[in-house]
């Protein structure tokens, strides 16, 4: 009987054993998971971090670029300004000069723009023939036709500025013939040289190099 009992006692203290050893297995794995998780956030939250910290040096380095470009157009439109003296004026990072009183032909007014030490204007960018005719403009200069560097002699059909390089067709810078809408320049051999129209928003017109007007020079 002792025996028996002693058995019974056994076996419970085995089960017993085995019960709390599934418990603690059962723990162990819910702290593994649990570890696991927390990896993942933190491995999550790093890996944030790291986007946030390669966004903010993105933005530092572009802000820091672009304070220096500022910086240094700042430090250009100053030298400008300082080498640009009456009469001519910074026009869109250009030194220019209107000359609305004094009249000509071609050839005589690219005479005009070298006697002031400069040449014919050179108009090579959409953005720089804005500002040119948004100046005129605001500064009642839209009164006459102006005379600028380029013409087609000895080079029929193919315009050419004073520096050698070809002018730009089509739109924005040609302007429609008045009255026939046809896209400049249409006046064949008799009209070589390049003017600013203004009664078409001053778009380039072709007339005849021996016409008389007004002439835009630009400081060399």
């Amino acid at each position: 009987m002792a025996t028996f009992r002693c058995v019974q006692l056994l076996v419970l203290a085995v089960t017993a054993a085995a019960q709390s050893t599934q418990v603690l297995q059962e723990l162990s794995n819910t702290l593994l998971l649990n570890q696991l998780a927390i990896s993942n956030v933190l491995a999550e939250r790093d890996s944030g971090i790291r986007v946030m910290r390669q966004w903010l040096d993105e933005l530092q380095s572009n802000i820091t670029s672009e304070c220096r470009r500022t910086r240094g157009q700042e430090e250009l439109d100053s030298r400008r300004a300082l080498e640009c003296v009456r009469p001519f004026t910074v026009v869109h990072d250009r030194c220019i000069m209107v000359e609305s009183k004094t009249t000509g032909n071609w050839g005589d007014m690219k005479k005009f723009c070298q006697q002031q030490g400069g040449k014919m204007v050179k108009v090579d960018t959409d953005n720089f023939m804005y500002h040119l005719v948004r100046f005129l403009h605001d500064n009642g200069l839209n009164v006459k036709n102006y005379w600028v560097g380029g013409s087609d002699e000895g080079s029929e059909g193919v315009f050419f500025w004073d520096d050698g390089t070809r002018v730009k067709m089509g739109t924005p810078f040609w302007g429609d013939g008045t009255g026939d809408q046809i896209q400049e320049p249409d006046g064949g051999a008799t009209q070589n040289c390049i003017i600013m129209y203004k009664d078409d928003h001053y778009f380039f017109f072709d007339l005849p190099c021996h016409d008389s007007h007004g002439v835009i020079c630009e400081r060399m």
